[in-house]
């Protein structure tokens, strides 16, 4: 684990100030963005992602402009790893009191193209990385007296989606996976998750190259059709996904437990 300054005046400031923040998949995307909007709001961050490279890259940016972070590389499908990368964080940051469940892929094909192997995969990823990491969390909130645990869902995981078995599955069982928490960890630890639509990521450019393969179209009337499906006309930057997080780890939210809140410019109200 690489660690960073001990303290910095940028902690005295924000609504997220003082809080001790783990944050899976934070190399790159909503969970780099995660890191970053948390830093801005006053938290001290600890980064962890699988690949190695993104997750030090992420931390050293926040680094240079005299954010708190620390920085490690975790496969949330392996235990030790999870158990192991969340007690150095804790150790770190002199406890956890935040855990954001992130890390996760994208898989996308037709049922009769589906190999056990991409669906144990991605089933491992998703949901069994959000389950270990809310396991692990929990003992850690729980030594802090309390705390907020956040998962990204999906809006894959509030509607069922064509040639998105897999993904589906997983984030289905996300939701599930929130709603139990919450009932069981209340009140001491708040449980939400975070589902968002149509994303700028890099995941997202994958997406539509899939979709344009299987559709047998071109990559622009993949987002054009998109666009069309979306009342606000266009996707969300994962800064806008990030305030979400932002929110529900808040004093703002202390009543709100148990919830899967879509970021998707209304498109699931249609």
């Amino acid at each position: 684990m690489e660690l960073l300054c001990a303290s910095s005046p940028l902690m005295d400031k924000g609504i997220l100030s003082g809080r001790r923040v783990f944050v899976t998949g934070a190399g790159r995307g909503i969970g780099r963005a995660i890191a970053r909007r948390f830093c801005e709001e006053g938290a001290r961050v600890a980064l962890s992602d699988i690949n190695g490279e993104d997750v030090t890259d992420a931390a050293g940016t926040l680094r240079d402009e005299g954010y708190v972070v620390t920085s490690s590389v975790v496969d949330v499908t392996d235990e030790r790893a999870v158990e192991e990368g969340m007690a150095l964080a804790s150790e770190a940051l002199e406890g956890l009191d935040t855990i954001v469940a992130n890390a996760g892929i994208l898989t996308l094909n037709p049922i009769s193209e589906i190999t056990m192997e991409e669906f144990e995969r991605t089933i491992r990823v998703n949901l069994t990385g959000a389950f270990l990491t809310a396991k692990h969390g929990a003992h850690h909130l729980r030594r802090n007296g309390g705390g907020v645990l956040l998962c990204t869902a999906s809006q894959a995981g509030l509607r069922g989606l064509p040639e998105m078995a897999s993904y589906c599955s997983s984030k289905f069982g996300v939701v599930g996976l929130v709603q139990a928490l919450a009932q069981e960890l209340a009140p001491e630890i708040r449980v939400c998750a975070v589902a968002p639509g149509v994303t700028e990521t890099v995941m997202q450019e994958a997406l539509v190259q899939e979709r344009s393969r299987i559709w047998s179209v071109s990559s622009d009337e993949v987002l054009s059709h998109f666009d069309r499906s979306i009342p606000f006309g266009r996707a969300a930057t994962v800064e806008e996904v990030a305030n979400t997080f932002v929110y529900l780890a808040s004093p703002l939210a202390s009543y709100i437990s148990g919830v899967t809140l879509a970021v998707d410019g209304a498109e699931l109200s249609g």
